[in-house]
């Protein structure tokens, strides 16, 4: 977390003892909600302790700034790697990530204070199972051959095929991830399209964003959609917020019937 003030109520790094009873926390933790709390207590309890005060002194009518408060980053990352993972028993890794980010103490560097080791047990799932329905499967297999009809009509040392290619192998790797739960379920969600659920109740979406075709005349903002009676051609329109079309031959940014480049990306 950046460090957000240039003065704070206490601003210390965190002793041996502070720091293994709040491994011993997180380790313990029943589920994500007392991950969060017992993490970001332990942590403030700690350095309010110095001024007599408790963190359960604070609440809606008495609300607490976080960000007045400040522990060593090496040590701020440390707590965090440690509930990142003790979360992948819940399945909820990347939740808790951001969570904490928002809610944790500020940081300062101290070159004088190595990252502790707080290292807790293994906590992701022995065994991952992925649901594939047949018509995920099937549009996974029109992917790849998106892929490759990309290669063959731009070249496979082209951007636009480098660009596709990476973006979808990024995709794939995220399936087999296992800080969403143990199981994750894949169906169809369109061309080119999934549609992902994980046991942990994450749910998110693999969108294929195609680039537009667009004329690359300096000054004419046409864009172009292909003619259905003719695969050959395409049909030219203004943009949606077109300023001008110019009254010429267009110069379309890749070929009429070539296959349309573009990324996938994941969105929740």
């Amino acid at each position: 977390m950046p460090e957000l003030a240039t003065t704070y109520r206490v601003r210390r790094p965190l002793t041996a003892a502070e720091l293994e009873s709040l491994r011993d926390r997180i380790d313990t933790a029943p589920s994500t909600v007392e991950l969060l709390h017992t993490t970001v207590t332990g942590v403030l309890d700690a350095l309010l302790a110095d001024l007599g005060d408790s963190v359960t002194n604070y609440g809606p009518q008495a609300p607490m700034d976080p960000r007045q408060y400040a522990i060593p980053a090496s040590q701020w990352a440390a707590i965090a790697d440690a509930a990142v993972n003790r979360a992948q028993a819940f399945g909820t890794a990347v939740e808790l990530g951001l969570n904490l980010i928002n809610v944790m103490p500020s940081t300062y560097d101290d070159p004088d204070v190595p990252a502790p080791d707080l290292a807790v047990r293994e906590y992701r799932p022995d065994r991952y199972r992925i649901d594939v329905t047949r018509q995920a499967a099937d549009e996974i297999t029109a992917c790849e051959q998106h892929l490759q009809a990309l290669a063959d009509a731009y070249g496979p040392g082209s951007d636009r095929y480098r660009t596709a290619l990476a973006s979808w192998h990024r995709q794939l790797a995220n399936l087999f991830s296992t800080s969403r739960g143990a199981e994750t379920s894949v169906h169809r969600d369109g061309p080119l399209c999934l549609y992902v659920t994980a046991s942990s109740g994450f749910v998110y979406g693999v969108i294929f964003h195609g680039e537009q075709r667009r004329c690359t005349a300096p000054g004419c903002t046409a864009v172009a959609d292909d003619d259905p009676q003719n695969p050959t051609a395409v049909i030219w329109r203004p943009a949606p917020t077109a300023a001008s079309v110019l009254d010429h031959e267009h110069q379309p940014s890749y070929p009429a019937g070539a296959p349309q480049p573009g990324i996938w990306s994941a969105h929740s």
